[in-house]
């Protein structure tokens, strides 16, 4: 049974904090999006643009998607025989995974797969 995977949001590279602020500025004043910069990680406009301080993941940036299982995806994943970069998981006090990342970047962008 193939896994449900939902584009969750992109996740583009900039250089610094201050780079990353001016471009989700800009995102949220065009397409009237909720400027969240308040946060100590990574600033978004609305929920589908994340601007990454420093560069993160992918040449360009990330394309997160969201699944509720995560375990059933990479195993779907695998099958088909997509690599996933177990070095990249993100782990709960259970040991269960919340975030990882495929091993092969797809148009320059790294594709993570998030459950929280």
């Amino acid at each position: 049974m193939k896994p449900e995977f939902t584009m969750q949001h992109i996740g583009v590279n900039c250089g610094d904090r201050d780079e990353a602020v001016r471009t989700v500025t800009l995102f949220s004043q065009i397409f009237d999006l909720e400027l969240r910069t308040e946060k100590k990680g990574s600033p978004f406009a609305g929920t589908c643009l994340e601007a990454m301080a420093g560069n993160g993941p992918g040449t360009h940036g990330h394309i997160a998607f969201y699944t509720p299982d995560m375990e059933a995806a990479i195993s779907y994943l695998e099958k088909k025989g997509v690599a996933v970069n177990q070095a990249s998981a993100k782990r709960r006090e259970d040991g269960s995974i919340y975030v990882i990342y495929l091993q092969d970047e797809i148009a320059g962008f790294a594709i993570q797969l998030i459950n929280k």
